[in-house]
């Protein structure tokens, strides 16, 4: 789905949990784990952080009623990695990513015309990532898979993943890269959120979305400016909300380039080739500068939904100050 198409689109970055791997959750006693409150609601720890959790994750037919609600034809479907379930050791990590993957392709199987599913993989052991990702596709049919930013983070982090675009590359898949984390860069679990905690003097909320959105730009740097992904005509790529920062300091690199590095091409020259952006979480104004910087055409519709509200996606496009044909699917 392109940006928009009001009554039309295809969410490509929402969310789900299965009822398994909640039980996996519930179950823990680290993170990530499902920490009943007092209240009687619950809420996941994170590795860093942690969510109100509650049905919107974790029913179908709820999901299902909010997308007909706010008009959204299908979703794709992920286990986001900053929830930390892919990044654990395999013991640990194996089990509830397949337990995810063949939930996810049942719902696929029960509503084909609203759903699309993006397998979880078990990323400490490459190797069974790598047979997961050939089971979830050409067993489940699954349309590829979830992988973290920071696998991005350097070239020589993402030859790391040529594995996995090798099978992908072969069967054809899409990759959807989202904030998370390698295994080797797992962290305990840090204070949570200002409003379940009390009051946050230093602001640790918004120096960690700032964070997640730089991660999510040193991704873009590799995907965009290097050659790792030539290999892989059969692959799709997109990446998550906006790919970060890029758009508001693409014209700094420019300047960067002309000073220090002339005759090089230009980073604004190179930003439209072979990697889609989704617009979740972000606003109308960050939407405007993506679509002058990126083109209308590289850029997908996503809402990150549940852990963000849908139809703020919807209203950021409808405010935006966009041509009309930058509006349609």
């Amino acid at each position: 789905s392109r940006l928009t198409a009001y009554r039309v689109a295809t969410d490509l970055h929402a969310h789900y949990v299965p009822s398994p791997v909640a039980a996996f959750l519930r179950a823990r006693r680290a993170a990530p784990r499902i920490e009943a409150l007092a209240d009687g609601s619950e809420r996941l720890v994170m590795p860093v952080g942690s969510l109100a959790f509650g049905r919107a994750y974790t029913d179908i037919d709820a999901r299902l009623a909010l997308m007909d609600e706010i008009g959204v034809r299908r979703q794709v479907l992920s286990l986001p990695g900053l929830f930390g379930v892919d990044s654990l050791p395999l013991g640990e990590s194996g089990a509830p990513t397949r337990a995810f993957n063949e939930d996810v392709a049942a719902v696929c199987r029960r509503h084909p015309d609203r759903f699309l599913g993006l397998a979880a993989l078990p990323l400490a052991d490459m190797d069974a990532a790598v047979a997961e990702l050939r089971r979830a596709r050409t067993e489940l049919g699954l349309i590829g898979a979830i992988v973290p930013n920071n696998a991005f983070t350097s070239l020589d982090e993402a030859e790391k993943m040529r594995p996995l675009f090798a099978v992908a590359g072969e069967i054809g898949a899409h990759f959807f890269i989202h904030p998370g984390r390698r295994p080797d860069k797992a962290s305990r679990s840090l204070a949570c959120d200002s409003a379940s905690r009390g009051p946050d003097p230093d602001n640790a909320l918004l120096r960690r979305a700032l964070a997640v959105q730089a991660g999510v730009s040193e991704a873009m740097i590799t995907l965009l400016f290097t050659d790792f992904l030539d290999r892989y005509p059969n692959v799709s790529v997109h990446v998550a909300n906006l790919g970060g920062t890029l758009p508001a300091v693409i014209e700094r690199m420019d300047h960067t380039v002309r000073t220090r590095a002339p005759g090089t091409p230009l980073p604004s020259e190179r930003v439209r080739r072979g990697v889609y952006v989704d617009c979740a979480s972000l606003g109308p104004r960050t939407l405007e500068l993506a679509v002058a910087i990126y083109g209308a055409e590289r850029i997908v519709f996503g809402t990150d939904c549940p852990i963000f509200r849908a139809d703020w996606t919807l209203a950021a496009i409808r405010q935006a100050r966009l041509a009309e044909a930058d509006r349609v699917a």
